[in-house]
Formats: C-alpha cells, structure tokens, sequence
C-alpha cells in the first residue's frame, strides 16, 4: 500500500529539515530519553538507595506529623518557621517520611535543612544536604540541572524534536505503510536501519509526540510566561501565575502575631483525607505557621487519573479553607499544569504504565542512534571526498562514544552508591563525581574505538559487568541479598538488583551472540576489500564492506 507522495519541492524540505534538527539535537535527546527512563523510578529506587529507608511501612493516615515537627523544633529550636516548611507523607516505596525547612543562624541567614523521620521510633536523622542523591541525580541529568540555562537547552530539544517528528512523518509518508511491515533484521545495515528507525518510529510515534510537547513547555515554560502575561494578562505575570497555581501567589506578613490554634497538619490530614478518601495525600507544608496569617496546604494525587492530583490551602488560625484545586474536577488553567507532569513522568498509570515509559524511552533511544547510521551511511559514497567522510567519521564515532557510554555510566553510580559510605560528609560529590568523571572516561575510550561495532560490543561488555556487580555491591555493603529481600518482602530492593540481573545476563548473551556475527563478518571484510587505498586509518572496516555491497 503506497499513499500520495509528496511534491518533490517540499518533499526535499521535509527530508532535509528532518535531517538537520534530527543531527543538531540527536545527542541531547538521546541523554534526555535515556536518563529520563530511569528517572521515572524515582519513587521506586528510593528504598534501594537509601538502607535506612528499608523499615516496616506506616499508613500515612497512622503518622503523627505534628509530633514529628515538634520534635524537630525541640532539636531545632532555630527553626524558621516564616519561611517554607514541608513534610512528604510515608508510601510504600518510600516508607521514610522527609522533613524540609529553614533554620536562622547566627548571622541572621537562613539555611535549608532536611531531616529523615522513622515512622515507627519517631527518631530524627537531620541533615544540611540530602545524603542519597543517585536518582535526583540521574533525574537532573534528563534536563541538564548541571549546566547553566540547561532546562532551556531540554526545552529547545524537545521544540525541534517536535519539527523532527512531523518532518519525518512528512518525509516517509509515501511508503510509511510498506516500511511499517518491511521491519527485518537481514540485509544490509542501512536497511535495518531505515527500516527500524521507521518501523519503531511509527509506532512510538504518540509517546514521542507526548515528551517532545511536554518537554518544550515544562523546559520553556518561564519563557511562554511572558508572552502569555502580556497578551491574555497585560503584562501581570503574577495574574498568570495565580491562575495556574493559585497558592503560589499567597501573600505573607513575617511580621504577623503568633496565634494559639487548634488547627495542626493532623486535622487538616484528617479533613482532606475525610473526603477525598481515593485520593491519598502525598505532600503537608505551611508557611507563617504559627502566625495569625499562617497556612498549611495540602497537595493530593491518585496516582491513577491523569487529574487526579489537587492542593488545598488552610488557615492556621481557624482551619478555614483558602484556596482549593480539586481533584478531578479543576478549571482548565489549573489543571493544565499538572496534567503535563503527570503526561511527562508518567504519574497517572502506576508501576505498569513506567514500565511501558521506560522500554518506549529506550526504543526512542534506538530510533535516535538509528537515524545518526543512517545519515552517516547515506553519506558514504564517492559523492563525498575523503576529508568530508572522515569527518562524518568523526562526528558518529563521537555521537556513539558519548550516547552508548551512558549504559556502563548508570552501572557506576549505583555501585559508587552502595560503596560510598552513607555517612561520610559530601558522600554526593563522590558518588556523582564517580558517575560524571567516569562517563567522560568511558567517552574517551570510546573515541578510540575506529569500529562501530567494536565500540558498541565493548560498551555493552562494560554495561554487563557492571550490572551483574550491581546487587552483589548491595549485597556486600548492605547484606540484603538478592534472596534475602525477596524473603524479607523487601519487593522494592528485590526489584531493582533482578532488574540489573537480567539486564547484565542479557548483555551477555547478546555479546556472545554479537561476537559471532562480527568475526564472520570481519573474515568476509577482509575477502571483499578491493580498493584499500581509498580507506584511511579513521574509517571503520565496516565501510569496506558497504562500499562493495553497493
């Protein structure tokens, strides 16, 4: 079945459109799908991450949060309660409920501090600076927190990842029906290629079109702000805001009297809880508590409806109710927000539904490093000369040092997690500068590596490895074996070193299968090389073999 082509005029458009914002863009967007599937685990790995955090669970209706924050304010008696202060309600994958606030120093300066709550002793770990940071870390990396302007960097990446899809779409659109079916593992690579990279292209195809709109407004967002503000709210970019998150325009007197009340986050719990039962409640925080304008708000989520989160704003003072975006039933300006993040990470379905994210990221990533082969094997020809194909050369190699070396990269900051010591000061400098230094390492390596297969098979050796020291390195340090966590019921720790189990098995196996293929195929590169002259000490072998095919 063949649809309507193109014009040849805007068919070249379209194919050299997709191919230029698909080049500029293919190396962050690989790191941002490839860090950002594991980022949607964050919740999961916490309990991996953190050993304190492998404790018996607490409904979070049975927590006593105004007995831990006095607590807190007994060990804390700096504590700054003007400003900001938060409480995470214990889940079953984070059963450690997380204090957040500020306290006054000497100097008048305020400084944050978190403090880890056990919520059956009610003992407080305090803190100046979160001591596990592995997932926030890998989560950071999906927008580039670690550069300057980098969300920005996130959001123009997936503004021409968006012109990327409908060029592509546009491109292919003659034969998209053909090739769907056309999907081989046989051939000639720039064949698998194509048809993979269309193949798996139209059929990720909406959850792509999902993160590449997602991601350019949550990454652009403050600068949608101002246009917005200045057509729909005449410059007012508070007005914006307030009608997007009511409750982060509140207003708050520092100077305001202390008040006695009966209101505390107990009650408001209760009231929430009370009558939005399927909605459980994921977020406690006040600011000016205590105070006579003093508030506690409430944020809730069902994790199941892709509206189904809500923040409720009370007063401290009487317990009367300020500000309300209602699950489910929130104005469209309200809602929009959430429903984006929810779209993004995945928040809506439960594990199932990550799960799906995570193996459509990883395909995205393929369909990524794909369309690199293909437009370095397009160029490989005698239309091109020697200078220019080295070049092309060049910038592949380099794209696939730096994307494949990802895989091996995520395998040391596991490990460097369970073998820095939890309690050593800065430990998330080491465990990062581990994770960074030794990805810049392996991409180093990788740049010497001629052969594209080399370099993928010697990545994935790597990557293996690592993943099979992954749960024995958990096992070590923490003594929760594999065995042990599954008998222990510890199914979130369980998860996590299975997972790096089969990944590294599979690794394995797929090494040894690749392996066999690229000796049989060197020996015939080495038959069919007829013109070595024409090759320079850049180009891989598998150049030769692609020359003479054609």
């Amino acid at each position: 079945m063949k649809l309507k082509a193109l014009k040849p005029r805007l068919h070249n458009i379209m194919f050299h459109t997709h191919t230029v914002s698909g080049i500029v863009i293919s190396f962050v967007l690989f790191i941002i799908f490839y860090a950002g599937a594991y980022a949607l685990f964050m919740d999961e790995l916490s309990q991996w991450e953190n050993p304190n955090a492998r404790i018996d669970y607490v409904d979070a209706g049975d927590f006593d949060y105004d007995k831990a924050l006095t607590i807190i304010h007994e060990k804390v008696p700096n504590l700054d309660f003007t400003k900001n202060i938060g409480i995470t309600t214990p889940t079953a994958s984070n059963p450690l409920p997380t204090f957040n606030g500020f306290k006054t120093l000497e100097n008048g300066e305020s400084k944050r501090f978190y403090a880890h709550i056990n919520p059956n002793t009610y003992e407080i770990d305090m803190f100046d600076h979160a001591k596990t940071h592995m997932a926030q870390t890998i989560y950071e990396l999906h927008f580039f927190n670690q550069i300057p302007f980098g969300i920005y960097i996130a959001g123009l990446a997936g503004f021409f990842f968006i012109f990327a899809i409908f060029t592509g779409l546009l491109t292919h659109w003659k034969n998209i029906v053909n090739k769907f079916y056309a999907f081989t593992t046989k051939g000639k690579w720039k064949q698998i290629w194509t048809n993979g990279h269309i193949s798996l292209g139209l059929i990720t195809l909406p959850f792509q079109m999902i993160y590449a709109v997602t991601g350019a407004l949550l990454g652009l967002s403050i600068l949608l702000l101002i246009p917005t503000a200045f057509l729909a709210y005449n410059g007012d970019t508070n007005a914006v805001l307030a009608a997007v998150r009511p409750d982060a325009v509140m207003k708050y007197d520092v100077a305001a009297k202390d008040v006695e009340s009966q209101i505390g986050f107990n009650n408001i719990y209760t009231t929430v809880h009370e009558e939005y039962p399927a909605h459980p409640v994921t977020y406690m925080y006040s600011t000016n508590f205590g105070k006579e304008d003093g508030t506690i708000g409430v944020r809730v989520d069902d994790h199941k409806g892709i509206s189904g989160d809500g923040t409720f704003i009370y007063s401290y003072k009487d317990g009367s109710l300020l500000s309300a975006t209602k699950p489910d039933t929130a104005k469209y300006s309200e809602s929009t927000l959430g429903i984006l993040i929810k779209l993004h990470y995945a928040t809506y379905g439960g594990i199932f539904l990550k799960i799906i994210y995570f193996i459509l990221a990883m395909i995205t990533c393929y369909i990524i490093s794909s369309g690199v082969m293909i437009w370095r094997t397009a160029r490989d020809n005698k239309k091109y000369t020697d200078k220019q194909r080295r070049f092309h050369h060049k910038v592949t190699k380099t794209y696939l040092a730096i994307t494949l070396s990802m895989f091996p990269a995520v395998g040391l900051i596991f490990i460097a997690n369970k073998l820095v010591p939890l309690e050593l000061t800065n430990r998330i400098f080491y465990v990062n500068t581990t994770f960074f230094v030794g990805w810049l390492l392996l991409t180093i390596v990788g740049l010497f590596w001629n052969n594209y297969r080399v370099l993928n098979r010697n990545y994935i050796i790597i990557g293996s490895v690592l993943a099979l020291l992954i749960p024995v390195t958990n096992g070590v340090v923490t003594g929760d074996w594999i065995w042990n966590s599954l008998v222990n019921q510890q199914l979130y720790v369980f998860s996590v070193d299975l997972t790096w189990l089969i990944i590294g098995v599979a690794g394995i196996l797929i090494v040894k299968y690749y392996l066999k293929a690229s000796t049989s195929k060197n020996v015939k590169q080495k038959i069919t090389v007829s013109k070595p002259k024409l090759l320079t000490h850049e180009e891989p072998v598998l150049q030769s073999t692609l020359k003479k095919s054609n």
